[in-house]
């Protein structure tokens, strides 16, 4: 049984990361449409800044996030704003080739300066145990799940109760009527976009202490991140976040009571069995 709640609240504690991984995917496409198949790969190399940090500072990542979030911030808007906007309109499978180029360009990047090997980017945190009868949990698990959830209320609050926030869901509604209304649709794309790289960012820092890192990782995160929006419904931030849960609880129970190489598909074959039996995904109604 100890077995059990240690999966469970591993999976929950992981999966709060997972579904803040897919806030900042959900929130670039609800204003721009578009689905950022580099994703993953921008959270890589928020990683290696952090690891480039520590090598030349000894900063801990934790730190280094009050330096790496802003510099995300502008490099997705500068992407978006050079890159990704004047594709904006054209046909899909012309955005994901775009951006799955933009992926092999950070990919290859990361691998030409950092190399190959797996790496570490030590934290004082990332030893740390808080136990709880049977339960053992990492400190920084705890703390990534602390984070998450804050920054989802705080994404939630600002989206209905600031101007920016309702600019936003202005232009997800109706770009068209939104600029009638005098909202610079551009600007709020181009700062909506930074806003989800910086996102992940945070995600970077929450995740390294104890992880290792390679150049190639970013796939894996891309693909996570697409199981949980497409599970939550792109836009619903409720709904991701108990997406994201759902996969860190099934993946964790995978680990422990699947082989490690079969445990690895659990969150795959629980995703493919929710799509069957409920295609909606699911979906959470708020007003």
């Amino acid at each position: 049984m100890s077995e059990f709640w240690q999966a469970l609240a591993q999976g929950v504690l992981i999966g709060s990361t997972y579904g803040l991984l897919a806030l900042g995917m959900g929130l670039v496409y609800g204003v721009s449409g578009i689905v950022n198949f580099a994703h993953g790969d921008f959270i890589s190399l928020a990683m290696f800044m952090a690891l480039a940090l520590f090598s030349a500072f000894a900063l801990d990542p934790y730190v280094s996030a009050l330096i790496t979030i802003p510099v995300m911030a502008l490099i997705g808007g500068l992407v978006y704003r050079y890159l990704l906007r004047p594709m904006a309109g054209h046909q899909f499978l012309m955005i994901v080739q775009l951006t799955l180029g933009l992926s092999l360009v950070l990919q290859n990047g990361i691998l030409m300066v950092f190399g190959g090997q797996p790496a570490r980017t030590p934290s004082i945190v990332e030893s740390k145990l808080i136990i709880l009868g049977d339960v053992v949990l990492r400190l920084p698990h705890l703390i990534a799940f602390a984070v998450a959830f804050a920054m989802a209320i705080g994404l939630y609050v600002m989206l209905r109760s600031t101007d920016f926030g309702r600019s936003i869901r202005a232009v997800h509604q109706n770009a068209r009527a939104a600029a009638l209304m005098g909202v610079d649709v551009g600007r709020v794309q181009v700062v909506t976009f930074a806003i989800g790289v910086a996102i992940l960012a945070v995600a970077a820092a929450l995740l390294l202490p104890g992880t290792p890192i390679t150049p190639t990782q970013g796939l894996q995160y891309t693909v996570i991140t697409l199981l949980v929006v497409v599970l939550g419904g792109m836009t619903n931030f409720v709904s991701i976040m108990l997406s994201g849960l759902v996969i860190g609880i099934s993946e964790a129970f995978g680990q422990i009571y699947v082989s490690d190489t079969l445990g690895r598909l659990v969150p795959y074959a629980i995703f493919v069995l929710i799509m069957l039996f409920r295609p909606q995904g699911l979906t959470w109604r708020t007003s």
